[in-house]
């Protein structure tokens, strides 16, 4: 049974992860905002870079490119995602695009373990609220997955902030 919830909790937090964009910078280093969008009424905009900030456990989460953390809007969703150093660390997020915001979806790698929040099919993994101030979006709460290093042991649970702008 703990296999099952420790390959579902990868899964949740993979289909996030795809379900979310990067962008590659062309390996500058300095913080950039982008914005794109397309000349159609209701198509996708796309926010790179900017401040934003991915704190795990109170600290900043080493080894993700701040740099490559997009935010699309489309069809009535939010889409945070980025790319990561050398496979370890990564984001995703999918949440409801109104005046308050839910998150449908979150998943986060952390050190190499898959950790989620959803709520969905009737099962709630972590917890997660929004807030909004004009084009920035406050994320916290508490991120749950197996410890990949030692899956029988259980579940562990991360506490999470994520800042990001989205125009």
């Amino acid at each position: 049974m703990k296999r099952v919830l420790a390959a579902s909790f990868g899964l949740i937090a993979s289909a996030s992860l795809l379900m979310a964009c990067s962008s590659d910078n062309g390996g500058d280093s300095s913080p950039a905002t982008t914005t794109a969008s397309a000349s159609q009424s209701g198509a996708a905009e796309v926010t790179t870079g900017g401040d934003t900030e991915v704190q795990v456990d109170g600290k900043d989460l080493a080894g993700l490119d701040l740099n490559s953390v997009s935010c699309v809007k489309a069809a009535g969703k939010i889409n945070v995602g980025s790319g990561s150093v050398g496979g370890q660390q990564g984001l995703g997020v999918v949440m409801t695009d109104e005046d308050t915001p839910k998150i449908e979806s979150l998943g986060l790698v952390v050190d190499g373990n898959a950790l989620a929040v959803s709520n969905s099919m009737g099962m709630s993994v972590g917890t997660a609220e929004v807030s909004v101030d004009g084009d920035t979006y406050t994320i916290t709460g508490e991120a749950q997955g197996a410890d990949m290093a030692n899956p029988t042991a259980g579940m562990i649970t991360k506490d999470f902030t994520i800042k990001v702008s989205c125009k």
